[in-house]
């Protein structure tokens, strides 16, 4: 059954699905972790249970980013980690779920790996019946891609790791097939979900401790459902939840409304932090990226959102070496940055991906070492900024929201201010970690490194 001829009809199943165990692994994007969330609950509706580890005889499923082929390799290196269990036990099933099931289809078959079916991301209600008739022998190497132009998963509650943060997906896909990107396929064309489910989501996740949420969509601009936008859906999380702070990721510089610059500046649980993708400082290769704005545009934007919001953390994608891209065109870049001065940066060298424009139609003609020298180059220009854009804060008292122990030291504590930046601190004396996770309360810098501020806690209680 392949990917472009098959319709989910045809996987009825006689019976439920043998209740097992099921062990998940999530490579790529928040998205791709809110969707593991969503794989939960739709198995364990079905009886499965969540298993801590991969197990022969067990269901092993890897959700998978198709972004660049780095994350593809990683799943090649993990599926011939895993074909020992498949050896010692063929009622093992082990199943490609995401954007590289979606991207690559049949394709995982033909390279003899160790996989059994494979699931795109609309495709995730029709698991336990896939799982079955693998167990089942009927049928062997099953592909399920079928996009949709409504799946949401909106009256799903996905299954999310206890904490104080959490992701809520708001919409799926995306229609502005930049030439670089597979995304529009992989995940379909843009739809949004009924702004009452996301509301009833946060208000569930606010209740069972959840204090921030991050809203997901691959152009969260685009958001649109009845006379709801973007900007009326965060006003009614709101005025209709007591969820301490909104983030949200990621926006298209394109079409960034003024609407949404006045609710950020005008309201403090709606955190001053944007993620904002530039890609490249060159207007010529952001036209050859069909990313539909200019070198001036990106940078006017920038200059709106800081005037507005004056403690505004900014952060960025950036791709060197696209299709094209001169010496010249790469200066662009780093002045841009210069000028921009971004808190945070991710920074990759272009890969080809298939499907989409830029593979079809352009050479990939800048050297992998060229490609290496521009990305050293560019990480040693945005660790410097990011660095001095800490050192600035140093003094200040920032109110933060405390996520949990330091990665380094039991002794401290990690908060993250509104603006995004991480803040580690000594646990203050009195108040134990339990009491404060979650909580707002105040940090003053005394210090910072490129990605990390460090301080002393100055309040005199937990603030809420």
């Amino acid at each position: 059954m392949n990917a472009k001829g098959s319709a989910l009809a045809t996987l009825t199943v006689p019976s439920m699905p043998t209740v097992g165990e099921v062990y998940l692994e999530t490579y790529g994007c928040q998205m791709n972790e809110y969707d593991s969330g969503v794989v939960r609950a739709i198995l364990g509706d079905a009886g499965f249970v969540r298993g801590i580890e991969p197990r022969e005889g067990g269901v092993i499923l890897l959700n998978t980013c198709a972004i660049r082929e780095n994350a593809h390799q990683k799943v090649y290196r993990r599926l011939e980690a895993l074909a020992y269990l498949k050896r010692r036990n063929p009622r093992t099933v082990i199943g490609i779920l995401g954007c590289m099931a979606q991207n690559l289809g049949d394709d995982l078959f033909a390279q003899g790996l160790a996989v059994d079916f494979v699931a795109g991301p609309d495709n995730y209600r029709s698991l336990p019946e896939i799982i079955a008739r693998v167990r089942s022998g009927e049928e062997a190497h099953i592909s399920i891609t079928q996009l949709s132009r409504s799946e949401t998963y909106d009256d799903i509650a996905p299954v999310v790791r206890a904490g104080c943060l959490a992701f809520v997906t708001i919409m799926r896909g995306c229609d502005n097939f930049c030439s670089f990107c597979v995304v529009p396929f992989t995940r379909g064309r843009e739809r949004s979900r009924d702004p009452s489910s996301i509301v009833a989501e946060v208000r569930a996740l606010q209740a069972a401790g959840v204090r921030e949420v991050t809203l997901l969509g691959q152009n969260v601009n685009s958001y649109r459902q009845g006379d709801v936008d973007f900007t009326g859906l965060v006003r009614q999380l709101l005025d209709q939840t007591d969820i301490a702070r909104i983030r949200f990721t990621s926006p298209h510089p394109r079409d960034f409304p003024d609407s949404l610059i006045d609710l950020m500046a005008s309201e403090d649980r709606f955190a001053s932090s944007i993620h904002l993708p530039l890609q490249s400082g060159s207007s010529a290769v952001l036209q050859r990226m069909r990313r539909d704005y200019s070198r001036d545009e990106f940078l006017n934007l920038v200059r709106r959102l800081r005037q507005r919001i004056p403690d505004l953390g900014l952060t960025t994608d950036v791709i060197v070496g696209f299709c094209g891209e001169t010496d010249e065109e790469f200066g662009e870049t780093l002045s841009l940055m210069s000028e921009i001065r971004f808190d945070m940066a991710y920074m990759f060298r272009y890969s080809q991906r298939e499907l989409t424009s830029a593979n079809k139609h352009m050479p990939d003609d800048v050297s992998e070492e060229t490609k290496l020298v521009r990305l050293n180059a560019l990480i040693e220009l945005q660790t410097s900024i990011s660095r001095s854009r800490g050192e600035e804060m140093v003094g200040r008292i920032f109110e933060t929201l405390v996520e949990g122990r330091s990665k380094r030291s039991a002794d401290e504590w990690m908060a993250r201010t509104a603006s995004g930046r991480v803040c580690v601190f000594p646990a203050p004396p009195g108040v134990t970690l339990q009491d404060a996770l979650g909580k707002l309360i105040e940090v003053q810098v005394e210090s910072a490194s490129s990605a990390t501020l460090r301080g002393k806690w100055v309040g005199s209680q937990v603030l809420q």
